[in-house]
């Protein structure tokens, strides 16, 4: 302990300096023989000298855990200036560890099967348990399987609440389910609130999601049950009877364990003062989960400045997933405003070479009006949600919708300013030299950089990988201008589906809806609504993403989607020198995607429900190595499409590329042959001079280099393998053809695209390619794009269907199908 001055401190002319030790007095004057002990109180050391912005003021953190009674709050009080910046730094890197959490000192006793118990605090409320500095899990069905990392949730179950299984749980009450969506878009949380008269299990929530479809069918968890706790290292809190159980591991001896628990949601906050209180908005969406919703619209008046956070270990935060409901406009997410560390009104606050370990929710929410924010060599891991976010204010967006299933506005009603509103969003900011990994540990709609409705954010050299959804995701097209470069991502999707190591939507005000066989919405003339609005108003695809944003120099890779995959709407991108590993790129709806000099390994390139011409899109001087071109309508292609080389090993030479001809009909330039590459195994996909490839005006791009660049952060981080993600011996996935009944073209529902393109949740059941008005399926109420699930109550395959279908009997029929991206019961009548 330190000796007690209670003399005012006194600071240097030149700095200002204050000293934090967790074994100081806040008495004490803060110098570096008498320090203080609490973060605030050195905040209020620097308030009160009056000299900040004046002279560089630095406050220098010892070695130890800080554990914070409540959130720390920086205003526009403590700000610094460009010339004398306020650094909060760690004496030594990474040994200074900010707590939101708690320590106990407990008198554990043997409970029985191997399960100890002790009294806890009166009224404590535990979300989180650290044993010796590890995190502990809540006693949960199935158990945790660290092993099984594809798996959600790192092990599921159908039956995890059934009827079945909760008769044996006396009070289920304050327990959760956790469950995928069901096509795999991210997840839903409930918190259960008893059993109903009948024994089911009843609860409340499923809000997390922004695309409504309800739960998955067994991809489902759940715990904080006490029944549950059956395996070492799970552990369940009686409120009722202040009681914590745990079963602890073989090597853990409790009578010396450091046992710590978790209370704050928010460890620093940086807010800029308000102009008035926020203004109140209610969602307008009806249909969905968040139908009635009260956000607030705080606008900046005064913001924090000069600020950083350096060498500071951020640790145990409180789960936020059952307040992650706020919208992102059309987006598939739904977000909770907060972090670790949340930022709102402030410019030139920079974190850097920070860790970020075992949160309970978001690390980083950079949210509303923020300029110039620097987030620099740090390292991300094991945290509950997203690493780092930049969400801005739904109040600077013109003409905003809520949901996937809000119907386009007319584009005459619209707000056509271009641009944003307001300035309460963030703009200009770094995210660089960051390590992330295991993002997502407790909510699936989770990745690495999270970007919406901002402007201008560069996220440049970071290792993005073993993340449960996309490693970098742009949200919508709001407003542009992001700049994504030299970032290793890879082992991405692997919990969820139909997604990409990069990701974005463009669902924005000029947006309509379409179908694999074209847009959806139409005028009485049949005339596609897009098409109508769009050579009314031929600039309506840059009202809101008018500013290009670009990828380029990325090595990407994913597991269950599209290396790099701009869906729904995504428009203004350039897309050049990325490395696609495995997944290949994907473009959904949208104009403008100029995609030139690539490397594109395994799924290639596949349009999938192309607006109609002329959509501007350009996909030129790309070498593909797999599949090709896909397309879920060649005849839709509204862009340029050439001088792309199919690269094939063993091929002698080049010749034309046919196949993309017959596909494309605008590929007359293209070819087929060897491009040459220096060692593909080792990941040098350098072409030499004779390469066809650059006679297609294909030019050498480095293929190293990606990632972190900092040692301390290479030293922990992780490359991905060159995995080809498909047979190099026989050089191409073959698609299987379509077959033909009663006038109409059906297939199996077999591939990626197809499962995107209808939003179905896994691949099963009858696609319908194409159904002619005149055909007998139609006239019993078909259409094109339809998945036939069932017939009569059994599962249809591909296999026999062409005989069920001949087969039918006199009668009525009834089918399940899913048109449009959800259910429909198409009923129909066969005569003699």
């Amino acid at each position: 302990m330190f000796v007690c001055h209670l003399a005012a401190a006194v600071l240097s002319t030149s700095t200002l300096e204050v000293h934090v030790d967790p074994n100081g007095l806040d008495t004490n004057p803060g110098t570096q023989a008498a320090p203080v002990a609490t973060l605030a109180k050195a905040r209020d050391v620097l308030r009160s000298s009056n000299k900040l912005g004046q002279e560089t003021a630095t406050v220098t953190l010892a070695d130890g855990v800080y554990y914070l009674p409540e959130t720390l709050t920086f205003t526009p009080q403590d700000s610094g200036s460009k010339e004398h910046p306020v650094v909060y730094r760690a004496s030594n890197p990474g040994q200074a560890v900010i707590s939101g959490g708690l320590k106990l000192e407990l008198d554990w006793q043997p409970y029985q099967d191997g399960i100890f118990q002790a009294q806890s605090p009166a009224g404590l409320d535990i979300d989180q348990l650290f044993i010796d500095g590890t995190k502990q899990w809540m006693a949960r069905y199935p158990n945790y399987n660290a092993e099984d990392k594809t798996a959600p949730y790192q092990g599921f179950s159908a039956d995890a609440f059934s009827k079945e299984r909760a008769a044996k749980w006396a009070d289920p009450a304050g327990g959760y389910i956790h469950a995928m969506h069901r096509s795999r878009w991210g997840g839903y949380h409930y918190r259960i609130t008893g059993k109903d008269a009948e024994g089911d299990v009843a609860y409340e929530g499923g809000w997390q999601n922004n695309r409504q479809m309800g739960m998955h069918k067994t991809q489902r968890m759940v715990e904080n049950i006490k029944e549950e706790l059956d395996a070492p290292g799970e552990w369940f809190h009686d409120t009722e009877a202040n009681t914590l159980y745990y079963m602890p591991q073989p090597s853990t001896d409790l009578s010396k364990a450091v046992v710590e628990v978790v209370r704050l949601r928010h460890l620093i906050e940086v807010h800029g003062d308000l102009k008035s209180s926020p203004a109140k908005f209610t969602v307008p969406d009806p249909g969905n989960k968040i139908d009635g919703l009260t956000l607030e619209t705080p606008e900046t008046q005064t913001p924090v400045q000069w600020i950083q956070f350096e060498g500071l270990r951020f640790s145990a935060t409180r789960r936020t997933f059952m307040d992650t409901r706020e919208p992102l406009l059309q987006s598939d997410w739904t977000v909770y405003r907060g972090g670790a560390v949340h930022l709102r009104g402030t410019e030139h606050i920079a974190i850097e070479n920070c860790d970020f370990e075992e949160l309970g929710g978001n690390a980083v929410f950079v949210d509303g009006y923020n300029r110039d924010a620097v987030i620099r060599g740090n390292l991300f891991k094991n945290n509950g949600a997203t690493d780092v976010s930049f969400i801005g204010s739904f109040a600077a967006v013109r003409s905003p919708r809520f949901s996937y299933h809000t119907p386009a506005h007319p584009l005459d009603e619209v707000d056509r300013e271009i641009g944003p509103k307001t300035d309460e969003y963030p703009a200009d900011c770094l995210v660089q030299d960051n390590l992330m990994t295991r993002c997502g540990r407790v909510e699936k709609q989770s990745t690495g950089v999270n970007i919406s409705m901002s402007s201008r954010i560069t996220v440049s050299h970071n290792t993005v990988f073993d993340t449960p959804r996309a490693a970098i995701n742009i949200c919508d097209g709001t407003w542009g201008g992001h700049v994504i470069e030299w970032n290793d991502c890879f082992e991405t999707v692997l919990e969820t589906h139909d997604h990409g190591a990069f990701n974005s939507w463009g669902r924005d005000r000029y947006w309509h809806r379409a179908s694999p066989s074209g847009p959806r919405e139409k005028d009485e003339s049949g005339k596609a609504l897009i098409s109508y609005w769009i050579e009314k108003y031929p600039d309506a695809p840059f009202w809101d993403a008018y500013q290009v944003t670009t990828l380029r120099n990325n090595r990407m890779q994913c597991d269950h989607g599209w290396d790099i995959d701009l869906d729904d709407g995504s428009s203004n991108y350039e897309i050049y020198n990325n490395l696609c590993l495995s997944g290949g790129l994907k473009t959904r709806e949208g104009y403008k995607r100029i995609v030139t000099n690539n490397i594109i390994l395994g799924k290639g390139y596949t349009c999938n429900v192309p607006y109609p011409k002329p959509t501007q899109d350009v996909f030129e001087s790309n070498i593909l190595w797999g599949l090709g071109y896909r397309a879920s309508s060649a005849k839709l292609w509204g862009g340029i499409r050439n001088k792309n080389l199919m690269h094939n090993p063993t091929s002698p030479g080049a010749a034309p590329w046919i196949r993309a001809q017959s596909q494309t009909e605008d590929d007359a330039d293209s070819l087929y042959g060897d491009a040459g590459f220096a060692d593909p195994a080792a990941g040098d996909f350098t072409v030499p001079e004779s390469s066809p490839a650059l006679a297609l005006g294909f030019k050498n791009f480095p293929t190293t280099g990606f990632g972190v660049t900092s040692e301390r952060l290479k030293a922990m981080s992780q490359e991905p393998g060159v995995v080809l993600g498909f047979d190099v011996e026989t050089n191409r996935v073959i698609k299987k053809g379509s077959h033909e009944v009663l006038g109409a073209e059906y297939k199996k529902l077999s591939t990626l695209a197809e499962l995107s393109a209808t939003g179905m949740d896994s691949l099963r059941g009858v696609l319908l390619v194409t159904v002619p008005k005149s055909s007998q399926l139609a006239k019993y109420g078909f259409e094109s794009d339809d998945v036939i699930l069932e017939i009569d109550g059994k599962e249809t395959v591909s296999r026999g269907f062409t005989k069920l279908l001949r087969g039918f009997k006199p009668g009525k029929h009834k089918a399940e199908v899913w048109r449009g991206q959800s259910p429909h019961t198409v009923e129909f009548t066969v005569k003699k």
